[in-house]
């Protein structure tokens, strides 16, 4: 599609009704339709067509008969048809396209304080009712995802049931979630009718600012339709139960914002909102609030339960960044509220974060599952993601201080240990950070704490790790210690990750299970229990499915006992579908890491995120027709 060749409204109309019908519309009922002349829709017809050619689309034209639509690639013509998501979003267009369909029968029932017949849903979305028949199974899923039933009555039709707080939390989900502006659009104002959302903004602001309640520009957007729900369900008298909300946990500040909110609402609106509706308004106030203090331990004892499970499970210790916890624990405040009332929060930037920060979503999963545990319920992948930009945060802070603690041991005397320390640190200036010169006696007395030693004399198998070298540094001295530096001997060096016994090209169709299953057993001889390897793999993917994007998946266990780190590589011709939403993959790498070498995990991950962000590599990797090829293609990633 050029810039020229874009679809004014009036064709895009034009097809929602073919698409709609399926069948044949006669000139003068779409003429009708669309509010012009039959000439104006044959010449319409006739420009689509020549747009459409490259596609294999066409609107044929039958003499007494009309006009239908013939599709050779349906996906193509919903590209034309909706090409944007802002141009999906829209509260009052009937939708086309079966998910959007879905959504839009959700937030029409729920406009209904009554039962609703199929017939009109049908009549309502110009489908059949065996289509919409098939729609409510969707329906009934999406609405159980928020706790609610559709409930069903011969001559009535159906209704949305469930309790209050539920059911706007359900419309906040279909209201909000594809919504592309933090600032109130005309849409939402048309939606709301007589209910003005600009006021409502003013107010809510003003309030926030007079208590000092910071919130993100999302979370003041989130409050305002909120509120607006609020008032609307209040005038159609539905109210929402005190016992809906007990044990909230909110500060002053919080409590005064929310109650000049009210008190200015209420004034602006004529109602009179109570008790309970108090209690609603404060939960989303105090649930957003961006806290720069907190008073309790709570939050800090959860947060080093995150960090001792993941420091297990994959050797990173952030215990010593104080501001990387201070700035969890506040996160968690406001999180718990969301969390224990099963508050729907929208993250615009999960899918980014999944697929471009895979490590980062990988510990906040870690610390989702311990979370879950303390507070004994789910939680959304949504609050995962911003779980992980702390731990993007943290683990960006680590890799400026990847420099390795060294230990010197100099037999030979104070010369000779000042012109080794003179060397090292002019050649390994960005890696090592050398933290005291002893001698061997000084060394075997005392109780160091490093990541290794470089000695001019042997120490002993039992002293941990050292390199030997001499007090002068050759060339073979250098590389010896390079060997304990991965940052540098890992660059552009991926047989340490990948070996031919390892790689895999599968020519047939194959499930996903059976896939795992063939790389789960090239790990047979490193991994201390095959079984439990392979089950740990599948516990993985049912907690979130580990496709990335273009094509890549990247299973691995929770956690495993291997002796070397690995990766198992799969080459699937025939597409691999990898997930509930239909994603298909051909690239898939397993991952064994050992534990405790977390700086191969990291750079793992970042050679992967390059994979995924790169269409022509992956498309490179599929065609790989044996292990060297492939080792060729990522040999020129940038490590």
């Amino acid at each position: 599609m050029t810039e020229k060749q874009v679809l004014i409204p009036r064709w895009q109309k034009l097809l929602q009704q073919l698409y709609a019908k399926m069948d044949f519309m006669s000139g003068e009922e779409l003429a009708s339709s669309l509010q012009v002349n039959s000439r104006t829709i044959r010449s319409d017809v006739k420009t689509i067509n020549a747009i459409f050619l490259v596609d294999g689309n066409k609107i044929e034209a039958v003499r007494g008969k009309g006009y239908r639509l013939e599709l050779q690639d349906e996906t193509a013509f919903l590209g034309w048809l909706a090409p944007f998501k802002e141009e999906r979003f829209n509260l009052h267009v009937i939708p086309t396209l079966a998910e959007d369909r879905v959504a839009y029968i959700i937030r029409y029932l729920l406009l209904q304080n009554g039962f609703t017949k199929l017939d009109t849903l049908a009549e309502e979305l110009y489908v059949s009712k065996s289509t919409i028949n098939s729609d409510i199974l969707d329906v009934k899923r999406k609405l159980a995802e928020h706790h609610l039933t559709l409930s069903k009555r011969a001559s009535y039709g159906v209704k949305i049931e469930g309790s209050e707080v539920n059911i706007r939390f359900c419309f906040s989900k279909y209201l909000l979630s594809d919504s592309v502006s933090l600032l109130v659009s005309e849409e939402e104002q048309t939606f709301f009718g007589e209910i003005d959302l600009r006021k409502i903004q003013t107010i809510i602001l003003a309030s926030l600012e007079q208590y000092k309640v910071q919130m993100t520009d999302m979370a003041i957007k989130n409050l305002i339709i909120h509120v607006a729900i609020a008032v609307r369900r209040i005038k159609g008298a539905q109210y929402v139960h005190q016992g809906d909300l007990q044990d909230l946990e909110f500060n002053i500040q919080e409590l005064r914002a929310s109650q000049k909110i009210i008190r200015e609402i209420e004034t602006l609106e004529s109602i009179k909102f109570p008790e309970s509706e108090l209690t609603y308004i404060l939960l989303h106030v105090c649930s957003k609030h961006v806290l720069q203090s907190y008073n309790g331990y709570r939050e800090i004892i959860i947060v080093n339960k995150m960090l001792e499970e993941i420091k297990r499970q994959y050797g990173y210790d952030f215990s010593a960044h104080q501001q990387f916890i201070a700035n969890l624990a506040l996160h968690l405040k406001p999180a718990v509220n969301r969390i224990k009332f099963n508050m729907n929060i929208h993250n615009p930037y999960l899918e980014n974060i999944k697929t471009n920060y895979p490590l980062a979503f990988e510990l906040g999963l870690v610390a989702r599952e311990v979370l879950a545990l303390e507070l004994d319920q789910p939680i959304s992948e949504s609050e995962v993601g911003y779980l992980a930009i702390h731990f993007l945060y943290a683990l960006s802070d680590a890799s400026k201080e990847r420099k390795k603690r060294v230990l010197l041991v100099c037999a030979s005397g104070i010369g000779t240990a000042k012109l080794l320390e003179s060397k090292i640190q002019k050649i390994f200036a960005e890696e090592i950070d050398i933290i005291g010169s002893y001698s061997l006696y000084e060394y075997k007395t005392g109780n160091w704490q490093a990541d290794f030693v470089i000695s001019t004399v042997p120490l002993g198998d039992a002293l941990g790790e050292y390199v030997q070298v001499t007090p002068f540094l050759s060339e073979i001295d250098i590389r010896n210690i390079q060997k304990r530096l991965p940052s540098i001997t890992s660059k552009n060096n991926f047989e340490q990750f990948f070996s031919a016994n390892y790689f895999e090209i599968l020519e047939e169709k194959y499930s996903k299970d059976q896939v795992l299953t063939l790389l789960a057993q090239k790990f047979e001889e490193t991994s201390s229990d095959q079984k439990a390897f392979l089950e740990s793999v599948k516990e993985r993917e049912d907690i979130v499915a580990t496709y990335l994007g273009n094509g890549l998946a990247v299973p691995h266990p929770i956690f495993a006992e291997v002796s070397e780190t690995k990766i198992a590589v799969c080459i699937a011709r025939e597409p691999v579908v990898w997930n509930e939403d239909g994603d298909v993959a051909q690239i898939i790498f397993m991952l064994a890491i050992k534990n405790k070498e977390q700086e191969h995990l990291s750079q793992v991950y970042e050679m992967i995120s390059q994979v995924v962000e790169t269409p022509k590599l992956a498309k490179e990797i599929k065609k790989a027709t044996n292990f060297n090829e492939f080792i060729q293609i990522l040999a020129r990633l940038e490590t």
